[in-house]
């Protein structure tokens, strides 16, 4: 992939992306900003955000800087255009609400520092060290630490080389795992959390790993 931001490009995300064309998604991307919207097409590495479905009243995209003075503010589009390689996860599930908006409820019912680009072969040895520690867990209650600020803890299912998947905790470690849940800590979230109660899944980018969190 050809990109400025290259070392987080991540082909099997790509490919994920590409399965869940048409379902609605929570996008956290490594500079701490989120979108939520439908998925449409996945061409030259450019993924495209369109208007939810299902969702009553909602007719836009929902995009919310990483500003924690500005709660609630969401800039809505018809459209939004972003780069794979800007994405340091996927959300995706039976969305009532808008996960991203101050009057929202919780998904499922019915100061962070901006990322600092790292380069080179420590930055791969050290992701690859993460991510053999992380793969350890499989199957277990476990958080990882991405770029963006962003913090996912659930149960952690398949971990590959380059993605791990979450799904509900099947446990509780506050604040960290909740039981029927997966928990999303970010920036661009009101109140900086959001637990997303249901059948919820989370395909973490683990280019864009940056710790691992063990209840």
């Amino acid at each position: 992939m050809d990109s400025p931001l290259h070392h987080y490009a991540n082909r099997e995300l790509a490919n994920e992306l590409r399965q869940l064309r048409d379902r609605n998604v929570l996008l956290l991307l490594i500079d701490g900003s989120a979108a939520f919207g439908r998925l449409g097409r996945l061409d030259d590495n450019i993924v495209t955000v369109l208007p939810a479905v299902t969702i009553v009243g909602v007719t836009t995209v929902r995009f919310r800087p990483p500003n924690p003075t500005l709660p609630g503010v969401d800039i809505l589009v018809s459209q939004f255009l972003v780069d794979v390689c800007d994405v340091a996860a996927v959300v995706e599930g039976p969305f009532v609400f808008p996960p991203i908006s101050e009057t929202g409820k919780p998904a499922g019912c019915g100061k962070y520092g901006s990322p600092q680009a790292k380069h080179g072969k420590a930055m791969v040895r050290q992701q690859s060290e993460l991510i053999d520690e992380l793969a350890d867990f499989e199957g277990q209650s476990a958080g990882v630490v991405l770029m963006g600020g962003w913090v996912v803890g659930g149960q952690l299912g398949e971990v590959s080389e380059c993605l791990a998947v979450f799904g509900p905790g099947t446990t509780s470690s506050p604040l960290l795992i909740t039981l029927g849940a997966v928990n999303v800590f970010g920036p661009a979230l009101v109140g900086g959390v959001q637990p997303m109660v249901g059948t919820f899944r989370t395909w973490a980018n683990l280019r864009a790993i940056t710790g691992l969190l063990i209840p």
